[in-house]
């Protein structure tokens, strides 16, 4: 940036020397060797004379040359100074997106709740764009404009004081032009930027829908709300280009004004012997110049408002800071984990102040056993395992896992050590095998291909045409929903977790692939601490312990055997089940 600048000040000074040089060539047309103050004709006759090339045409081209050498000095640096200056600004992007996306990384699911998918989107383009413009752009013709309106006056001081300060008369109105109509910008700009993530939150929201939406034929209706969310912001683009044009416009005038009074004054002054006819151009061409900074100064300011009103955007998400995280009690020294989890009093809510999730939980899982948990829908299920995983955290009681506080464990090893499957399963537009392999740091094809067959994936791959390394097309839509949750469940797998969860991960596989699945993975489960949440009573019979919640509470808690003694909620949800079956069979 420091290199950038000084470009512009090379630049700068050639370009406001070039008219110097034409006051000089003019005035020695009119006064040959009699002109006043031309330090520049005397350098150049002595160059001349001791090369013994003096003449009126010589001097006359010699000026043109120097005219030319600053006009090249000019370009080359100007060149540079883009070159540099919009070089870093698109450094400065990349850096800024990186870290952007890995702050959005560090932010828990909740935040995710909260903000629309298409804001976030649109904050890390159309905003970023504006906050690039502003580091980069605006800094440079902000130095540049600045740079060429001081040393512009002082040149014009030095030609003649009393022209300058009738040419700097409109000065005031222009000052006054740009503060009131930047303001409205500001505005303006900003609601141009909020309306812009509204179109950019309902496209991603409509294509990810797509399905949805044809299924209800609600493509024309989807299409006039999105029409309609686009003219609001045609009609603000079109009110800030309106601003934007009174602005320029405005400015113009008022230094249009400036110079019908430069040319009637300084051609009395003329006249009368009092200013040359070189200073009077050498004049006019610097309030020329000294027009551009006065209409760049509205715009670089324009340039200034959108940039940080954008930023401003940005930095209420960049601000954010992650609730759960590593803080200065977690205990670095823990680098794996056993596997046994107790809950002791654990009570949790989404949102505070609103009705608990979870309620006074009281839980011991041994490592290396299997627990189940099953209940109505709605019972908690699915937010007790999360609390397992530190996606949420539990706002009374403690969690933890081998004698540690959960909030002690450090984040990376806590879910290095856990195997997730949840009930929405998602996989990434790539292959089958990245999916597989999507938790491990360097995954190798015969343990990507155990999983699978763990998971009963492989069975399929008949069907796959390219195998382990089909495309399983955005969200593995490709895919039916038990293949999508066999590749999820493999994906658990190849990790080797001491802690292996299943969030409902077989609903939508039929019985006899269920009872397959559960064959291969009892021997995976030997070894490490599982928890399965199913509503199937099938899926969790075999469970070393079954607790049922209802109303986020352990209603009950046994075996499947005990359970169905006590002939409680469990006992009336297997005889459902088993009354189902039954009329599935009939």
């Amino acid at each position: 940036m420091i290199a950038g600048m000084l470009c512009v000040g090379v630049a700068t000074t050639a370009q406001l020397t070039t008219p110097w040089i034409l006051r000089f060539a003019i005035d020695f047309i009119q006064y040959g060797d009699k002109a006043p103050g031309n330090v520049l004709s005397e350098m150049t006759t002595r160059m001349l004379l001791s090369r013994n090339a003096y003449s009126h045409l010589a001097m006359l081209l010699s000026f043109g040359a120097f005219i030319i050498l600053f006009t090249a000095v000019q370009g080359l640096f100007r060149f540079y100074m883009r070159t540099l200056m919009i070089g870093v600004s698109r450094k400065i992007e990349y850096e800024i997106r990186n870290d952007f996306f890995r702050h959005l990384l560090t932010l828990e699911p909740q935040f995710y709740q909260k903000h629309k998918t298409g804001d976030l989107m649109a904050l890390a383009t159309n905003d970023l764009e504006a906050v690039r413009s502003l580091l980069g752009p605006g800094i440079m013709h902000l130095v540049s404009t600045v740079l060429v309106a001081v040393s512009t006056l002082v040149l014009m001081m030095n030609l003649n004081a009393q022209l300058t300060l009738l040419a700097l008369a409109p000065l005031p109105l222009v000052a006054l032009t740009v503060k009131r109509l930047l303001a409205k910008i500001h505005k303006i700009f900003a609601k141009i930027q909020e309306q812009f993530a509204k179109v950019t939150a309902k496209a991603q929201e409509n294509i990810s829908g797509i399905r949805v939406i044809k299924t209800y034929v609600q493509e024309e209706a989807e299409a006039e709300t999105f029409r309609e969310l686009n003219r609001h912001l045609l009609e603000k683009n079109v009110s800030l280009a309106k601003v934007r044009a009174i602005l320029w416009g405005g400015i113009e005038f008022l230094l249009g004004f400036s110079i019908i009074l430069v040319i009637w004054r300084g051609g009395f002054l003329v006249i009368s012997g009092k200013m040359t006819i070189g200073s009077l151009v050498a004049f006019l061409a610097y309030l020329g110049m000294l027009a551009w900074p006065m209409i760049a100064l509205g715009w670089v300011m324009n340039m200034w408002e959108q940039g940080l009103a954008s930023l401003k955007r940005m930095l209420n998400i960049w601000l954010t800071e992650p609730q759960i995280k590593d803080t200065e009690k977690t205990n670095h020294s823990i680098k794996n984990l056993k596997g046994s989890i107790e809950f002791r009093n654990v009570a949790f809510s989404y949102e505070e102040d609103k009705r608990n999730i979870i309620k006074n939980i009281n839980l011991r899982i041994p490592a290396g056993q299997t627990l189940a948990i099953v209940g109505p829908t709605g019972s908690g299920k699915s937010s007790l395992v999360n609390l397992i995983l530190r996606l949420y955290e539990a706002q009374e009681g403690e969690v933890s896992i081998d004698g540690q506080n959960i909030k002690s464990i450090p984040l990376r090893v806590l879910r290095k050590n856990i195997g997730y499957v949840p009930q929405e399963t998602f996989l990434f537009s790539d292959s089958l095998e990245v999916n597989i392999g999507f938790g491990e740091d360097d995954p190798q094809p015969i343990e990507i291909e155990k999983a699978a067959e763990s998971s009963q994936i492989k069975v399929d791959f008949d069907q796959f045409e390219d195998g382990l390394k089909t495309m399983v097309g955005e969200r593995g839509i490709t895919l039916s929903g038990g293949q999508k949750q066999r590749t999820a469940l493999s994906r658990a797998i190849i990790r080797k977790p001491k802690i292996l969860i299943l969030d409902d991960a077989l609903s939508a596989v039929d019985t006899y692939t269920e009872e397959e699945i559960l064959k291969r993975l009892r021997n995976i489960m030997q070894d490490r601490t599982s928890i399965i949440v199913s509503h199937r009573i099938s899926t969790v019979k075999d469970a070393d312990n079954i607790i049922v919640l209802d109303d986020g509470e352990i209603v009950e808690q046994g075996t499947h055997d005990q359970l169905i003694q006590q002939q409680g909620l469990y006992f009336k949800m297997h005889q459902r089940q088993l009354l189902e079956k039954s009329l599935e069979e009939l």
